[in-house]
């Protein structure tokens, strides 16, 4: 076993102690602990649902060229076929 490998190991094993041992670290952020009403939160949810949206476009719209460019190959393979 090289010294890389077990040195990789040992700092696997610090990281997830460190995390084990100081669990405030993993719990979630303020925002999801608030009030549903407050401006944060729904600052918050109006980004992840921009974020949604952008997203759905773009596969939209990748969909959509790629129907285009099927609809395109049939109509001129049937335009070279005699």
């Amino acid at each position: 076993m090289s010294i890389f490998h077990r040195a990789r190991k040992l700092m696997v094993f610090v990281l997830v102690a460190m995390m084990g041992l100081t669990p405030r670290l993993l719990l979630a952020c303020a925002v999801c602990y608030g009030a549903p009403g407050a401006a944060q939160t729904r600052g918050m949810n109006f980004g992840i649902f921009t974020m949604l949206g952008v997203t759905g476009v773009v596969l939209g719209s990748f969909g959509g060229l790629f129907f285009c460019f099927a609809r395109r190959a049939r109509r001129y393979s049937a335009e070279l076929t005699p």
